[in-house]
């Protein structure tokens, strides 16, 4: 790389409201999200914080900013227009670059009325600017203003020598389970991709909603295609992949071709603090390349900002992360 690059990795922040939703939140699942969402959830998740993250982003000076989804509760129209006021805030589609959560697919619903609001920010780079081998890895583009299918991931975006792929493990599931799935295609376009663009010098950083590690999420919240996607990194690899789902940090790492590949789950961006270890994070990556060859040819760094309640704004959070 000629120069560092700087992303920000926020998640799960849940900042909407479900006032007003109407007979919609009697239908199927969406009463218990209703429930859940007016005995806790509400009172756990802050629009306020939120606010003060993306000040302290923007402070950061980050070149891209990585979302991996559940902006929403239930999936209400309505929850997914305020979103886009939220992501407006954050910033602009071209260096906002956001996969959707099993929240954001919490009910079947029409594209029209809840993917769709959020196009700019779910494609990937223009088709145009990939040469064939790379476009022979994704899907067709869609129409300008139609998001992405499940069926079309994965998205790629390209910065430099960075390379961003967005996966969609969010698939309507059954009340009181919360797990996800990738499907044999999306997978299958995963490792031709990261082959290739290990091929060309790229340092990769995989984006997806759900945890990748074998242990510590029950069945029922668990990515269903686990193992699948542990055994593509383990034959092509790649320097990163963040996540989201727990709203908690979580640090693991999965054996890759040459060195294990850290697995990053980031906290909820607007938690209030419910429980000692979900008070509000996100985190911040600098990419450097190092000049070499193998897996040590970029150097990797990161830092957790975390709010700080005293003070209403975040400050850095001297742990480590990687």
């Amino acid at each position: 790389m000629s120069a560092d690059i700087c992303f920000a990795h926020l998640s799960d922040w849940h900042a909407t409201s479900l006032a007003g939703g109407g007979a919609a939140l009697f239908r199927g699942k969406r009463i218990s999200g209703w429930a859940s969402w007016g005995l806790s959830r509400r009172r756990h998740h802050d629009p306020r914080i939120l606010a003060a993250a993306f000040r302290d982003v923007h402070a950061q000076g980050v070149d891209r900013i990585l979302v991996t989804g559940d902006l929403t509760h239930v999936s209400l129209e309505s929850e997914f227009l305020a979103a886009v006021r939220q992501l407006e805030a954050l910033g602009d589609p071209e260096r906002v670059f956001l996969i959707p959560g099993n929240h954001d697919c919490y009910v079947p619903a029409s594209a029209a009325s809840s993917w769709d609001h959020w196009a700019d920010y779910l494609v990937g780079d223009p088709f145009s600017t990939f040469d064939d081998e790379l476009a022979a890895c994704l899907s067709a583009p869609a129409p300008a203003g139609v998001a992405p299918r499940h069926e079309d991931y994965p998205t790629l975006r390209l910065s430099g020598r960075l390379a961003t792929i967005g996966l969609c493990s969010s698939i309507p599931t059954p009340i009181f389970r919360a797990g996800g799935r990738l499907g044999p295609e999306q997978l299958d376009r995963l490792e031709r991709l990261l082959a290739l663009l290990a091929a060309r010098g790229m340092c990769r950083v995989v984006m997806i909603h759900h945890p990748v590690a074998a242990k510590g999420e029950p069945a029922r919240r668990a990515l269903s295609d686990g193992d699948d996607l542990r055994a593509v990194l383990a034959r092509v690899g790649a320097e990163l992949v963040v996540h989201g789902h727990k709203h908690r940090r979580r640090i693991n790492r999965v054996p890759g071709p040459v060195a294990d590949v850290p697995i990053i789950g980031v906290p909820s961006s607007s938690e209030v603090g419910s429980r000692p270890d979900k008070h509000a994070q996100y985190h911040v990556y600098r990419v450097r390349g190092a000049g070499l060859s193998g897996p040590d040819r970029f150097e990797l760094s990161a830092e957790i900002r975390g709010y700080d309640a005293s003070q209403g704004e975040f400050r850095r959070v001297d742990e480590p992360l990687l």
